[in-house]
């Protein structure tokens, strides 16, 4: 996979922008906790803080981005690098499987209560024709699960916006971070995901360029989950994309 690797200085500039957007989002609940009575959907803001910090240093990187929409009105950005016309998104890797990528893995669920991410498989499809590993079974790919959330947007409406995409773009990528039991950004990772056998191959390993990525014990209180809290961010009910706007 090491073909498919982005530049390291930008692979690095974009692990920092990562680490930088979740502090951010951190400092917001901070601020947010100690001025309102209530502030816990603030909890739900954490990927638009990391995608704008991204955004704010696309320029350098000679990225282009683009808001999507996930579900009804969840919005998040694309990034895409104009030269090579890759595209990759930003995710949780909360929810994230990498042997079966398009479910959205709900945490402190059931392990059989999955969402569909229909839109992830139909935009690995750019990657039909990429080099892969062999192929090997994965059983739990082919697995139908019962809840699914199609009913948000039309299989038309994802199917015409996807395949505008499948001619645009030669790759598609997905980036992961990983927050530890300190509710601090500990893992990155960069996948490339085979529409053939649903499996996110792991293309490198970014962890090693996280710096600064440590919370003081008055930030992670801030941030940590309360005993009686099953929240499950709405984002990640995301089985729709639609293009919006492009900005350099």
């Amino acid at each position: 996979m090491e073909q498919y690797k982005f530049d390291a200085e930008h692979s690095k500039e974009i692990v920092n922008a990562i680490v930088e957007g979740y502090r951010n989002y951190v400092e917001h609940r901070k601020d947010r906790h100690e001025k309102m009575k209530i502030s816990s959907a603030f909890a739900w803001t954490k990927g638009n803080f990391i995608e704008s910090q991204i955004a704010d240093i696309s320029s350098d990187l000679h990225l282009l981005y683009k808001k999507a929409k996930a579900g009804l009105t969840w919005d998040y950005l694309q990034f895409i690098h104009d030269d090579t016309k890759k595209i990759f998104l930003i995710k949780n890797a909360t929810y994230f499987n990498e042997n079966n990528f398009s479910q959205a893995v709900l945490p402190n669920k059931d392990i059989n209560q999955r969402v569909r991410r229909t839109y992830l498989h139909e935009l690995s499809k750019i990657n039909q024709n990429l080099d892969f590993p062999a192929a090997h079974s994965n059983q739990e790919s082919r697995i139908e699960y019962s809840e699914q959330l199609s009913f948000f947007i039309t299989e038309k409406q994802v199917k015409d916006e996807l395949d505008q995409f499948k001619s645009s773009y030669n790759e598609f990528h997905i980036l992961t971070y990983e927050i530890d039991a300190a509710y601090q950004i500990s893992k990155i990772a960069h996948y490339l995901p085979n529409p053939d056998d649903n499996i996110a191959y792991m293309v490198e390993d970014l962890s090693k360029y996280i710096s600064g990525a440590a919370l003081s014990d008055d930030e992670r209180e801030i941030v940590a989950p309360k005993p009686d809290d099953d929240l499950i961010d709405p984002r990640e009910y995301d089985i729709g994309i639609f293009e919006d706007e492009e900005n350099k």
